[in-house]
C-alpha cells in the first residue's frame, strides 16, 4: 500500500556556489578546499559533529595509504591536519598506522572549516535532489526544521554511500559482481582500565604481536593477530557469535595509556543503504561487543580489570554504492601501480577485502616505495554535469575500492573535488570541462603530492 502525499512547496534557505554533502574525511577536505579557493561553500552533515568514520565510527587511526614506506605520498590538506594534531599531542606519527584522538579530530575539522569561511548545517540529512536536465538545481535536506532546499552551482557528494548521486539518477554499482554482497561492517569500541605493561610483556612472548611504542610511555601499541589464542577461546565457548579469526587491531590513543580501541566485531550481509540492515548491524554489534569484552577480561593478559568505556555512534561501513564514472579504477590498476595523466591523488594501501560470508580477510600488499594513481575521471560521470563525487563512493571496482576506501586517501580525493569545483566555478565551467592540468597545478600549489 502506498500513501499519497500532496506536493508541497519547499523553502530555499540557502543559495551558494558549492554544497558539500557529508562531513567525513572527503567532505571536510572538499569544503575546506572549495572555500580556500574562493567559493562560497556550505557543508551539510547528519550528525552534530564532523569526522565521519574517524569520529562517529571510532576508526581512530589513519591507515598507511598516505605513506609508501619510504616517503609521504599524500600532502596538502591531509598533511596540514596531520601536523596540527601531532603538534598538539593528539596524533602519533609513524609511517604505517597513526592513532589519533577522535574528539580532537572532530574539533579540528570544525574549527578549520569555520576559519576558512565554510557554513555548516549540522543535524541535517540529504533526503532528495531537484534535477532539471543534466543539472542538479538543489538538494532537499531533512532536519528538525522540516524539509528545506539548498541551491548551488556545484554539488559534491561526500556521503560515503553516494546518496546524492543515487538520488540524482547517477548509475552505480554495489557489492561484488558475483552476488552483490558487500564487506561486513564493524562496530568499534573502547575499553579502559588496561594494564599496558602487562600486555606488552605478553606480546613479547607470543607470536603475532608486533607493536610500536609503549603504553606506559604514553605512546601507542598495535596488537594484532592472536589467531591461536582466539581459536582456543572459541573452543572454550568464548566469542561464539563473533565471526572473526583474529583481533584485527587494538591500539591506545595518545596520552591515554589505559584506554584501548578495538576492531573485533563483524556483522555480515549488511547493505549500508538499508535501514533494516543498519538496525540489525547495530544490535548484533552490541551483542558481539559484550562477548568481546568478556573474552578480553578472561583471556588476554593486561585486560583483567578492563571495562567498556565507549561504543561508536554507528557501525563502520566498509562498502556500499560506487558510482559509474568516466573511468572505473580496477584491481589491475592498483597492483600494476598504474599512473594516469589526470592524476589527482596517489595511494599506497593494500587490497583489503573482508570476506562477506566467511571469517577471513584477503590482503594483497603493495611493494615498499610504490604507489598508484587515482584519476580525476573517477570523480566524474556523464549524467549530472554539476556533480562531483569524493571519498569511498567514487568509481572503482569492488576490489580496487577495498584499497582506496581509507580516510587519508578520501581526504586527498576530497581536496581534489573541492578544488575542482571552485576552479570550474571561477571559469564558468562545469567540473568535467575543467582541464586536469589546471586542477593539478592548483593542487600542487596547495601542497598535494601527485608524483
Amino acid at each position: 500500500m502506498n500513501i499519497y502525499i500532496p506536493q508541497q512547496s519547499i523553502e530555499v534557505i540557502r543559495e551558494v556556489e558549492v554544497v558539500v554533502a557529508g562531513g567525513g574525511p572527503a567532505g571536510y577536505a572538499a569544503a575546506l578546499a572549495a572555500a580556500r579557493n574562493g567559493a562560497k561553500t556550505l557543508l551539510v552533515e547528519r550528525y552534530g559533529f564532523l569526522g565521519g568514520v574517524g569520529t562517529n565510527s571510532l576508526v581512530s587511526g589513519f591507515s598507511s595509504g598516505f605513506h609508501d614506506g619510504e616517503r609521504l605520498i599524500i600532502g596538502g590538506v591531509y598533511q596540514e591536519m596531520r601536523e596540527a594534531l601531532y603538534r598538539q599531542g593528539s596524533l602519533v606519527k609513524t609511517d604505517n598506522y597513526e592513532p589519533f584522538d577522535p574528539e580532537a579530530l572532530a574539533f579540528y575539522y570544525m574549527k578549520s572549516l569555520l576559519d576558512a569561511g565554510v557554513e555548516l548545517l549540522l543535524h541535517s540529512w540529504v533526503a532528495d535532489v531537484v534535477r532539471t536536465g543534466d543539472r542538479i538545481d538543489a538538494i532537499i535536506i531533512e532536519s528538525k526544521s522540516g524539509r528545506q532546499a539548498i541551491k548551488a552551482t556545484t554539488f559534491i557528494d561526500a556521503t560515503g554511500d553516494a546518496d546524492v548521486s543515487a538520488r540524482a539518477g547517477v548509475g552505480f554499482e554495489i557489492g561484488r559482481p558475483s552476488d552483490g554482497l558487500m564487506q561486513p561492517v564493524s562496530l568499534m569500541f573502547a575499553v579502559a582500565g588496561v594494564n599496558g605493561d602487562r600486555l606488552l610483556k605478553e606480546i613479547d612472548q607470543i607470536e603475532g604481536g608486533p607493536f610500536n611504542g609503549h603504553i606506559a610511555g604514553m605512546e601507542h601499541v598495535i596488537f594484532g593477530g592472536q589467531e591461536e589464542r582466539i581459536a582456543q577461546a572459541k573452543a572454550r565457548g568464548y566469542l561464539f557469535n563473533v565471526p572473526r579469526k583474529s583481533i584485527a587491531i587494538a591500539w591506545t590513543l595518545p596520552g591515554r595509556p589505559d584506554v584501548v580501541y578495538l576492531n573485533m566485531t563483524r556483522v555480515q550481509h549488511v547493505d549500508g543503504t538499508r535501514m533494516e540492515d543498519l538496525t540489525r548491524a547495530e544490535i548484533e554489534g552490541r551483542y558481539q561487543i559484550e562477548e568481546a569484552v568478556k573474552f578480553l577480561r578472561e583471556c588476554i593478559p593486561g585486560f583483567e580489570q578492563c571495562y567498556l568505556q565507549r561504543v561508536a555512534t554507528q557501525v563502520g561501513i566498509r562498502e556500499s554504492r560506487r558510482i559509474k564514472g568516466l573511468y572505473t579504477l580496477t584491481d589491475r590498476d592498483v597492483v600494476s601501480l598504474r599512473q594516469f595523466d589526470d592524476v589527482v591523488a596517489q595511494a599506497h594501501y593494500m587490497i583489503d577485502i573482508h570476506d562477506p560470508v566467511g571469517n577471513d580477510t584477503q590482503y594483497v600488499e603493495l611493494a615498499k616505495g610504490t604507489s598508484y594513481d587515482i584519476p580525476y575521471r573517477c570523480l566524474l560521470q556523464n549524467q549530472v554535469t554539476n556533480l562531483l563525487t569524493a571519498g569511498r563512493c567514487i568509481s572503482a571496482t569492488h576490489e580496487a575500492f577495498s584499497s582506496l576506501r581509507v580516510m587519508s586517501i578520501s581526504i586527498a580525493l576530497g581536496e581534489a573535488a573541492g578544488t575542482g569545483a571552485a576552479l570550474a566555478g571561477k571559469l564558468g565551467l562545469v567540473p568535467g570541462e575543467l582541464k586536469a592540468e589546471a586542477l593539478q597545478t592548483a593542487l600542487l600549489k596547495q601542497g598535494a603530492i601527485l608524483h
